[in-house]
């Protein structure tokens, strides 16, 4: 009994080296389906990316749709299919609604001569053309593409640039026009597309050597322009717009066709 205990106690023999390894068990099958338990609450990647670029840009983002209105002052060149050189000035209201911006300008216009327009005076030929005027717009701006841009130089913040489609009605207004009318005429020429016969007699002073002066009151203008907004408010716009003869029919305009380029600068409430 003593030498049975004996070898119960004793250390078992350690292994030589270059033995063979004791048979291992197989180990439990591994289940390479995927857990679909937490599906439903997984977010892939590239929308966690977007969602940190834009919590990012939000403080430099300017949310133009959220405001109330905008004011801006406006500058521009007009170029019309004649040698006299135009350049105009005013302000503008913009108002967002439904996405777009809803545009009411008031300028004026100042129309001078060149050394083309004093030699054509010089013979019994005259150009088309629009002395002094004021310029009443109507206009409509649709945004076609926007995102947050990096100015330059490079210690500028960043802004808010959003491309617009523009289209524009224009009516023209020369206070000189309506003088010796009475109120009933007035009326009528108000609402008329072109100038009367009167109107015409009355702006005969107002005209520049050479020129005959454009019987439209009314026009059509389309083109494209950016708008590039600070976080502060303020903007910087520029556009180009293009005179579309769609109208001639009612106004028997010799000025169908002609470009505008315009910049203001404003600050959106």
């Amino acid at each position: 009994m003593g030498q049975t205990a004996r070898a119960q106690d004793a250390p078992e023999a350690p292994i030589a080296p270059g033995a063979p390894d004791a048979p291992v068990a197989p180990a439990a099958a591994v289940d390479h389906e995927p857990d679909t338990t937490l599906s439903a609450f997984r977010t892939p990647f590239d929308a966690l990316t977007e969602r940190a670029i834009g919590r990012a840009s939000r403080r430099v983002r300017f949310d133009w749709r959220r405001g109330n209105a905008q004011v801006a002052a406006i500058g521009g060149l007009p170029a019309e299919l004649n040698n006299y050189d135009s350049l105009r000035a005013g302000g503008v209201l913009r108002m967002p609604s439904a996405g777009m911006l809803l545009e009411l300008g008031l300028h004026y216009v100042w129309v001078s001569g060149s050394e083309s327009t004093d030699r054509v005076a010089l013979t019994p030929y005259r150009q088309p053309g629009r002395p002094d005027r004021l310029e009443i717009d109507v206009g409509l701006a649709y945004p076609i593409a926007e995102g947050i841009v990096t100015a330059f130089p490079a210690f500028a913040p960043a802004t808010q640039l959003v491309l617009n489609a523009h289209a524009q009605f224009r009516y023209l207004v020369y206070p000189g026009g309506y003088s010796d009318l009475n109120f009933l005429d007035t009326l009528k020429a108000i609402v008329s597309g072109r100038l009367s016969d009167a109107e015409i007699e009355n702006l005969e002073d107002d005209r520049l050597p050479g020129m005959e002066i454009d019987r439209g009151r009314y026009a059509l203008l389309v083109g494209i322009g950016n708008d590039i907004y600070l976080q502060s408010g303020f903007f910087l716009s520029h556009k180009l717009l293009i005179a579309v003869p769609l109208l001639n029919f009612m106004t028997d305009t010799q000025l169908g066709f002609g470009f505008q380029l315009d910049m203001a600068l404003g600050l959106a409430f």
